[in-house]
C-alpha cells in the first residue's frame, strides 16, 4: 500500500504508526513528519503499559505483527479494532480485532484522511514518543556485540534504493526489533506463515530479479542451508545480491524458549546444530564468500554492496549470548520506563 496515503490518515487523526519492518511504513520520507515507531517490542510490556490509558480505536493494514509484545498488548486493550484487509481474510492471531473491513487500504486512508479532523492528544502521543526514544537510547548505549546490530548495520547501511529480504527466525525479530524507522528508501520483503524458513533464498533472488534497485538478503544458517540449491538463480536470472548469513550454527530461536534450561535435550532436539562450512558455496554457486567478527561487518558489508558480483558475508555469532544481550536491552528498557510512570 502507498506509504503516503497512511501517513496522510495517521495527520488526520493524530494517530502514532506503529510499523512492522515489513510492512512498508518503517522507513521513507514519509517518516519525517509522521511519528513512525519502531522499539515497541521492548516496551509494550505490562509493567509500562499498566498505567497507559487504552487506546479507544485501532486501525490495523495487513497481516498480523512480527512482534509477539505488540500482538499481546493489542490484545489486552480494549480498544475498537479494525482490520483492514483488501481479500476479506481475517489474518489475526490474538483474536482481538473487533471489525474487519475489506477495502484497498491505500484507498481507504486517502479518503479517511480527507473526512476526518481530529486533534492528536498531545499526551497520548508523547507516552509512545517518550518510550520510543528512551528505547533507542539504550540500544545505542549497548557496547556488546550481537545478532541485532547486524540487522541494524543493514538497515542503515544499504544503499538507497535497496530491496531488503529478511528470513524468519530471528533474522526478521531482530530487523523488527534493532532496525530504527528512518527516511532512507527500503522495500523489506519476508516471508511470513507456515512456511518457516523453506524458500527463503529462492524468493529473495526472484524479488530481486523483478527489481532495479540493490538486493540484500538477510539470513539465518539455517534457512541459508535448506535452500541453497536456490542460489543456482544468480545465474539463471541474471542477480547480484549481497546475502549477510548470520550464523550461529543451528536454531537459535530456541534460546527464547524455557526449554532452553534443559540440557539434554534442548542442544541436540532444538538447537540442533550443523556444524557445516558454507564456504563451499562460492566454487559452487560462482560467488564470493567471506567470513568475517561482527566487529568488521560494516566494513565488509559496505564494500559489497559498492562493487558488482554476489557477495555472501558470513558474520559467526553466538546465539546464546545474543539473546542475553536482547534480553538486557528489554529488561533495561522495562524498568527505566516502568520507572518514569
Amino acid at each position: 500500500f502507498n506509504a503516503e496515503a497512511v501517513a496522510a490518515f495517521a495527520h488526520a487523526t493524530g494517530f502514532p504508526v506503529v510499523a512492522d519492518p515489513l510492512s512498508g511504513l518503517r522507513f521513507g520520507g514519509h517518516t519525517r513528519t509522521t511519528t513512525v515507531l519502531g522499539g515497541y517490542d521492548a516496551y509494550l510490556d505490562e509493567r509500562v503499559t499498566a498505567d497507559w490509558a487504552d487506546p479507544e480505536v485501532v486501525v490495523r493494514i495487513g497481516a498480523s505483527p512480527t512482534s509477539k509484545a505488540l500482538r499481546k498488548y493489542l490484545a489486552r486493550t480494549d480498544a475498537r479494532q479494525y482490520l483492514v484487509d483488501p481479500t476479506g481474510r481475517w489474518r489475526e492471531a490474538e483474536f482481538g480485532a473487533t471489525d474487519l473491513v475489506e477495502a484497498e487500504p491505500s484507498v481507504l486512508a486517502w479518503r479517511l484522511s480527507q473526512l476526518i479532523r481530529n486533534r492528536p492528544d498531545e499526551s497520548w502521543n508523547a507516552l509512545w514518543t517518550d518510550a520510543e526514544d528512551a528505547y533507542w537510547d539504550l540500544v545505542d548505549d549497548e557496547t556488546d556485540t550481537f545478532e541485532g546490530r547486524v540487522a541494524a548495520d543493514v538497515a542503515d547501511l544499504a544503499p538507497e534504493p535497496s530491496t531488503l529480504f529478511v528470513s524468519n527466525s530471528m533474522p526478521v525479530r531482530d530487523l523488527d526489533r534493532f532496525a530504527r524507522p528512518s527516511t532512507k528508501s527500503r522495500t523489506v520483503l519476508g516471508n511470513r506463515g507456515a512456511s518457516g524458513i523453506d524458500g527463503i533464498v529462492s524468493s529473495a533472488l526472484g524479488a530481486g530479479s523483478a527489481a532495479t534497485d540493490h538486493l540484500t538478503l538477510l539470513t539465518g544458517d539455517l534457512a541459508y542451508y535448506h535452500d541453497m540449491n536456490g542460489l543456482l538463480a544468480l545465474g539463471r536470472l541474471g542477480v547480484d545480491a549481497t546475502i549477510v548469513l548470520v550464523n550461529n550454527d543451528g536454531g537459535g530461536i530456541f534460546h527464547m524458549l524455557p526449554i532452553e534450561e534443559y540440557e539434554p535435550p534442548f542442544t541436540d532436539q532444538f538447537k540442533t546444530p550443523h556444524g557445516l562450512d558454507f564456504a563451499a558455496t562460492e566454487d559452487l554457486y560462482d560467488l564470493s564468500f567471506a567470513s568475517v567478527d561482527p566487529d568488521d561487518f560494516r566494513d565488509a558489508y559496505a564494500e559489497s554492496v559498492a562493487t558488482d558480483g554476489t557477495d555472501v558475508i558470513e558474520v559467526r555469532t553466538d546465539a546464546e549470548s545474543s539473546h542475553r544481550v536482547r534480553e538486557r536491552i528489554a529488561d533495561r528498557a522495562r524498568e527505566r520506563l516502568s520507572e518514569s510512570d
